[in-house]
């Protein structure tokens, strides 16, 4: 049975005996806002602080993985919009790099902010029958700004980013499997069975490791995502897009 470690404003974060974490959002359309990236930071932090070893499941209740940035929230705080973007920036660092393996368990719609939530992680997981992920910008008139553009290029081939970014293109589980935007898909009732299989898998024991060094998967992760890594970490919204960190 998995013990509740963290609980705050709709995120919870369970640890289970075999090693894996659970960190489950609901809050409606969890929607990227300060009160979020707050919960999630502070939820995080306890990841950190876990014995290893370990693996982290971010995954979500309803209909909605994370519909996005809170545009409501953005279109009253045009102050506060860039503080809050480069606040969700160190988040998908954080877990980008995170020193244990990482799988996103998609139980629904995973739109802009959703997706790139998704991409920081290591591994996908997505349900059948509902749910899309794509990158709203085209549509929403809004360019996509420095952090986001180096996780996606670090995740996502050129021709899925050609289609998805340029065309503004909704994926389905089959067209996300096929353009390599996750790993498997599954009917929604087992899906967090299949995340798990896939974190445990990735337990030291499980990959045959002679030694295994946390920090040296970090500084791996680095290594693979530097691109994407000092965007996120040293951007800010107002970087150019012609910029390089």
């Amino acid at each position: 049975m998995a013990e509740l470690i963290f609980d705050d404003d709709g995120i919870t974060l369970h640890a289970a005996a075999d090693g894996i974490l659970t960190l489950r959002m609901n809050r409606g359309q969890n929607a990227v806002n300060p009160a979020l990236i707050t919960s999630l930071s502070a939820a995080l932090d306890k990841v950190d602080q876990a014995d290893h070893p370990k693996s982290l499941i971010i995954t979500a209740e309803g209909k909605f993985f994370s519909n996005g940035l809170d545009l409501e929230f953005m279109m009253s705080n045009a102050v506060g919009t860039p503080i809050m973007i480069e606040s969700f920036w160190k988040i998908l660092a954080r877990i980008l790099v995170m020193d244990c393996r990482t799988v996103a368990a998609i139980n629904g719609h995973g739109f802009g902010a959703g997706l790139f939530l998704a991409l920081a992680c290591d591994f996908r997981v997505m349900r059948t029958s509902r749910g899309y992920l794509c990158w709203p910008e085209l549509n929403l008139g809004m360019r996509l700004a420095k952090g986001f553009s180096e996780l996606s290029k670090a995740k996502a081939s050129q021709a899925t980013l050609r289609e998805g970014v340029l065309t503004g293109k909704r994926y389905n589980s089959s067209e996300a499997l096929k353009a390599g935007l996750v790993d498997v898909e599954c009917p929604i009732e087992n899906l967090i069975e299949e995340a798990a299989e896939m974190a445990v898998a990735g337990l030291p024991e499980n990959l045959g490791l002679a030694n295994f060094d946390p920090e040296a998967l970090k500084l791996i992760k680095v290594e693979l995502y530097t691109d994407a890594y000092r965007a996120l970490t040293l951007g800010t919204v107002a970087t150019h897009a012609h910029s390089r960190l």
